[in-house]
Formats: C-alpha cells, sequence, structure tokens
C-alpha cells in the first residue's frame, strides 16, 4: 500500500515540475513567473540592479523590489534595469491563492456500466488549477479519465455491483500556490441517478382521459436487465395545483377526471426499480389543453 500512496504523491510533483518549473528554480523560459499569494507582501532582489518597472512605469530606484498588502493591480511584468538602463532581469507576477478543498459529487446515469464524478471549487484561486483524479478501491488505484487536463469531471468504469466495500474518490486540486484533496467514499448503488426521461407526450381522450407516454432516458443502458419506475406531475391552475401519480413500471399511463378548459402542464421523472440511489430530475413540461367538446 505503501508503494500505491508513493506513486500518488509522485504524481502530485511530476505535475507540479510540468506546470510550475520555476518552483525549484528551473529557468526555463524568460520571462519567469512568480506566484504569490493575494494581499501578501513580496520582495525581490536584483544582482546588479539599479531599478524597478512595471510594464515599463517606473516602481522603485532600488535594486530590491518590495510590495505590501499586494492587490490584484500590482500584477505585470516587472523588469529589473541596471543603471545603464539595460533590462537585467524580467518576471511576471501573478496574485491569487491556493486552491480550496474541491466540492465533488458522483452519480450514475449510465448504470451498471459507469459512473460520472464532477468538482467545484468554493472559491475561485485567481490561479491556473490543474486536477489529479483517482478511484480506488481497497489497495487497488485507478485513474479517473477526463476529456482534457481542465475538465472538471471524470469516468469511473468497471465498477464492482452490490460491492460491500466503497470506492474512495480523491479529487485534489493543484496550484502554483499549493494543493487540497477530497476523498468522497462511493458505494455504487448509492449513487444511481437516471436522467430524465425524454420524448414525453399527451393526448387527450373520450371520457375526461389523459394519455400520456415517454421513453427511457437514452444513457440508460439495459431497461430490460435494470428496469426503471416513473412518476408522473400534473399541473394546473393559477395556485400551481400539483398532483402525482406514480411509481410506473410501464411507459404509458391513462388519467381520469380531467376537466375540459383547464391546461394541464405534465412531466415525468424515472427512478432505479429497486429503489438505489435517486430520482431523475424532472422531464421537460408538455402542455395540453383539455378540450370542452
Amino acid at each position: 500500500m505503501r508503494h500505491k500512496y508513493s506513486s500518488y504523491y509522485l504524481a502530485i510533483f511530476a505535475l507540479l515540475l510540468h506546470y510550475f518549473p520555476h518552483i525549484w528554480g528551473q529557468n526555463t523560459s524568460k520571462p519567469s513567473d512568480l506566484y504569490e499569494v493575494l494581499g501578501s507582501s513580496v520582495e525581490v532582489p536584483c544582482v546588479d540592479g539599479a531599478e524597478w518597472r512595471l510594464n515599463g512605469s517606473l516602481v522603485v530606484s532600488s535594486p530590491v523590489l518590495r510590495l505590501h498588502n499586494t492587490s490584484l493591480d500590482d500584477q505585470g511584468f516587472y523588469t529589473c534595469h541596471n543603471s545603464n538602463g539595460a533590462t537585467v532581469e524580467t518576471i511576471r507576477l501573478q496574485l491569487g491563492y491556493p486552491p480550496p478543498v474541491p466540492d465533488v459529487y458522483c452519480w450514475s446515469p449510465s448504470y451498471p456500466l459507469k459512473a460520472l464524478c464532477s468538482w467545484t471549487l468554493p472559491q475561485d484561486p485567481l490561479l491556473p488549477t490543474y486536477y489529479i483524479s483517482t478511484y480506488r478501491q481497497l489497495e487497488e488505484i485507478y485513474s479517473c479519465k477526463r476529456p482534457s487536463e481542465q475538465d472538471r469531471q471524470c469516468v469511473l468504469e468497471e465498477l464492482d455491483l452490490l460491492s460491500n466495500v466503497p470506492y474512495l474518490v480523491n479529487i485534489t486540486a493543484v496550484n502554483a500556490l499549493g494543493s487540497a484533496s477530497q476523498m468522497l467514499p462511493v458505494f455504487f448503488e448509492d449513487i444511481v441517478k437516471p436522467d430524465p426521461p425524454v420524448n414525453v407526450k399527451v393526448v387527450a381522450l373520450p371520457g375526461k382521459k389523459l394519455h400520456v407516454q415517454w421513453s427511457p432516458p437514452p444513457t440508460w443502458p439495459d431497461p430490460v436487465t435494470f428496469p426503471l419506475k416513473y412518476h408522473v406531475q400534473f399541473q394546473w391552475g393559477n395556485s400551481n395545483t400539483v398532483s402525482v401519480m406514480g411509481p410506473i413500471e410501464s411507459e404509458s399511463m391513462v388519467r381520469s377526471g380531467a376537466m375540459p378548459g383547464r391546461t394541464y402542464h405534465i412531466r415525468v421523472s424515472v427512478m432505479e426499480l429497486l429503489g438505489h440511489g435517486h430520482s431523475s430530475k424532472w422531464s421537460d413540461s408538455v402542455n395540453i389543453t383539455f378540450p370542452r367538446s
């Protein structure tokens, strides 16, 4: 297990080294980037320097650049010049914060094939921030794949069904000022959440009836082996009176007692038949005014 965790922390180190080589003193490009915490004090010495300029304007006639209680207005390109006016050093000052702990949310709209995890940062660190996304069960660690490095969503695949051992999803945010991680325990069945039903349609039938039909979400891979149950919501009137019917294990239903001249707003939600996880969001609403005659 020690080797597994060493690999994880080596991944953080490699990410920092790749995107922020200045942290270890590698002068790989001109100008060099200097990252500091917004509101902090900054002190930068310049050997053989006589003055500092910000974006071409004189800041201080001194070989040492000192900034106190920095603000975003202090960001920019600083050049150090010698007594002859020649440029000795160029830095780009960028201000921000270390990343906060990510807020992580996981769900499975495609049970049992895969699950998704997404994350947000509760505060903007104001600096380029990158992410390491992994999940593990017991000692095995897997990469939670993302379409691109900046995407804040990843895919968990080949998860065990009905496991009594949770998966641990680990999302680490990394920037030049630090890193922060959130580890979320996940049982696959607990995060099942289908996408909303689609193709909702309604027609009026004789006898003051409404016939509603729909299709299962296209992201649900196998409604036969892993069936679904539905709820249908009817809303009407200025007081937004709401009536919900279900659970319904078919893909259509008939409501009796429709009132002539009344407009109904109808939408459908879905859940895994055995009650694993959560109901979907409601589908888009469809409307019908029941004819008066």
